[in-house]
């Protein structure tokens, strides 16, 4: 009798058996094709999202002395965009083809190329798929555990132009790291924590030095002579980080201050979920 039934109970048991290994299979198949989808939507808000009309990159902008290209912007709004497409998708060609066919398909629709100076027009090409190369490579960078993706999440947070993920992203990055926190890992931890707040505060300086050192370009420079161009640009960004790097890197600090509380915050619930986690797993087993 307790041999029958115990063979009933594993012939029910197969067919749920079988089911799971089934969805987990399908699961893995087709993550890669829905991590392409979420790349290529997250696209243009990771990298101008906020800051210029969907897809069209802003190329140029009024100022004081006219209408400027705005070669920063193109540059690390390119970079960060690709960083983010080559951090969801593993596969070195489909995610090279997502972020240079966005890149091109925004170039086309991009606003302003009727007001650039002759020669403006190739160098800001030049600059958006410089940043998109470097873009693949940060993101590449991210293929990781936590404190890998927090960091590559501050380098985002820093650099993009978009308005509306810095703060988000921000706060992700400081928390993410305290997923692998435990009494064990404080010091770790700690130092996770700190290196993250780095990095982003040195992508934030390295943002702030491009834009300043772009805006002390006299127009057409940069179309005209570009070697120079990037001579002034380069002068312009390391001025800045030597006379106003502190009171940059404070600023960025007082602004994002509710985003760094709402860190906290996001740090005791991921603490709060692993504990819990752990626990189901050790009455499971």
């Amino acid at each position: 009798m307790g041999t029958a039934q115990t063979q009933t109970e594993a012939a029910s048991a197969a067919p749920s058996a079988t089911s799971d290994r089934s969805w987990r299979t399908l699961a893995r198949r087709g993550r890669p094709f829905l991590a392409a989808i979420l790349a290529a939507l997250l696209w243009w808000p990771a990298g101008f999202g906020g800051y210029a009309g969907w897809m069209r990159l802003p190329l140029t902008a009024p100022s004081a002395s006219g209408v400027v290209a705005q070669g920063s912007v193109v540059f690390l709004g390119c970079l960060a965009a690709a960083a983010v497409v080559s951090a969801l998708v593993k596969a070195p060609w489909p995610r090279f083809g997502i972020a240079f066919g966005l890149t091109v398909t925004a170039w086309v629709l991009a606003d302003g190329s009727a007001d650039l100076l002759a020669g403006e027009r190739p160098v800001l090409a030049g600059l958006a798929g410089l940043g998109m190369l470097l873009g693949l490579w940060v993101g590449a960078r991210a293929h990781g555990g936590p404190v890998e993706v927090a960091t590559f999440l501050a380098v985002v947070a820093g650099l993009s132009p978009a308005t509306w993920s810095r703060g988000p992203l921000l706060a992700v990055a400081v928390a993410l790291p305290f997923w692998v926190a435990s009494k064990d890992r404080v010091a770790p931890t700690v130092w996770a924590v700190v290196r993250v707040v780095i990095t982003w505060l040195l992508a934030v300086l390295v943002s702030v030095g491009l834009h300043h050192g772009w805006s002390q370009l006299r127009p057409g420079l940069a179309g005209s002579d570009p070697a120079e161009g990037a001579k002034v640009v380069g002068r312009g960004v390391v001025d800045l980080i030597r006379e106003q790097g502190v009171e940059v890197a404070q600023a960025s600090a007082t602004t994002y201050a509710n985003w760094l509380w709402l860190a906290v915050v996001l740090a005791l619930a991921l603490v709060v979920a692993r504990t819990l986690l752990n626990r189901r797993r050790t009455k499971t087993t």
